[in-house]
């Protein structure tokens, strides 16, 4: 790879980034995409102002954003968004802790090691081959330089990995101890639940199920309604009166016909959509299907676009296409 065309492949990455912050800093301000950007303040009924005004700033990206959310600490996160919010905001911390290990070792240490050989740097004057380990001849002892580096990432990675899952550990150990007395944490969520034959309601039926099968772990239930608040729907929330008694329940088939009295873990109450529980169980097996479909499918053509701009940044491809791009050379 000549300078060029490294300098090249920066520049795409970079300006594809900058683009897509600035579409995404404008997409939020639009009052129709409320749904894409806001769904848990909305399922929550806060309130969100937009301005509705055609006015330029409207459509002008802002970097407010970015401030707002470096500054939010932890326990907002954990507060507002979940344990599981934070567990991915915290890894992308991570990720940026080991890359900019990853990089001090690369400039401060190998970078200064690989040019100082000139073994091989007479192939190409341009080449960017004398910045890589390919400049160190075979057999050296600078390539055990090498390796220590490469020791050294590796077990710093293992051990940030390790570090950060003990934290991640304790947090969930804290919150289970802090909710441990809120019936959610013992509460199953039931689907597909059979209609009584004697009583033809459904929440009959729930009562006398649990009550026959779990006599011992069954505490109450409670039966979900229609829009219309009259209408009963197959989908139950049942309380047992521990944890494990609850867990156990989620994990074991209830009846003989699997498609019937479905149970899991229920959601923490922030969590749920009410509307969405009046799904048909056999509906959501089918979008499932279409996520993880489109999840493949996804990441198989990805590989076009990405080839492509690997290939645009190839500095005498791009040369041809975009002839401005020559102005690289007289930096």
């Amino acid at each position: 790879m000549t300078p060029e065309s490294l300098i090249a492949s920066a520049a795409i990455n970079i300006g594809l980034a900058f683009i897509i912050l600035c579409l995404f800093s404008v997409f939020r301000k639009q009052h129709s995409n409320a749904n894409i950007y806001y769904p848990r303040r909305l399922s929550l009924h806060h309130p969100i102002s937009f301005d509705r005004s055609f006015t330029l700033r409207r459509f002008l990206p802002s970097v407010d954003w970015i401030r707002d959310a470096v500054r939010v600490s932890e326990d907002e996160i954990l507060c507002t968004c979940g344990l599981d919010a934070l567990v991915v905001m915290r890894f992308f911390k991570l990720g940026i802790k080991f890359f900019v290990m990853c990089s001090a070792v690369g400039l401060m240490i190998l970078l200064p090691l690989n040019c100082s050989n000139s073994y091989g740097s007479s192939s190409t004057s341009r080449s960017m081959d004398s910045l890589t380990i390919s400049n160190i001849p075979e057999g050296s002892n600078k390539l055990w330089i090498h390796f220590a580096s490469l020791c050294f990432i590796s077990f710093f990675g293992i051990y940030m990995l390790h570090k950060e899952y003990k934290i991640v550990l304790g947090k969930r150990v804290q919150q289970l101890r802090n909710m441990r007395h809120q019936p959610s944490q013992r509460t199953v969520l039931v689907r597909q639940v059979s209609l009584c034959d004697e009583h033809k309601t459904f929440s009959c039926n729930v009562d006398h199920f649990f009550s026959r099968y779990h006599p011992n772990a069954y505490h109450s239930f409670q039966i979900l309604y229609g829009g219309n608040l009259i209408e009963e729907l197959p989908v139950a929330f049942v309380t047992f009166r521990s944890r494990w008694e609850a867990a156990l329940v989620s994990q074991t088939q209830q009846h003989p016909n699997p498609l019937m009295w479905i149970t899991q873990m229920a959601p923490e109450p922030r969590d749920v959509l009410w509307k969405n529980l009046s799904i048909p169980y056999k509906h959501l097996v089918l979008y499932r299907t279409g996520v993880y479909t489109a999840e493949v499918l996804f990441t198989i053509f990805f590989a076009i676009p990405v080839t492509a701009v690997q290939g645009i940044a190839q500095f005498e491809k791009l040369k041809t296409w975009f002839p401005p791009a020559m102005a690289v050379q007289l930096m």
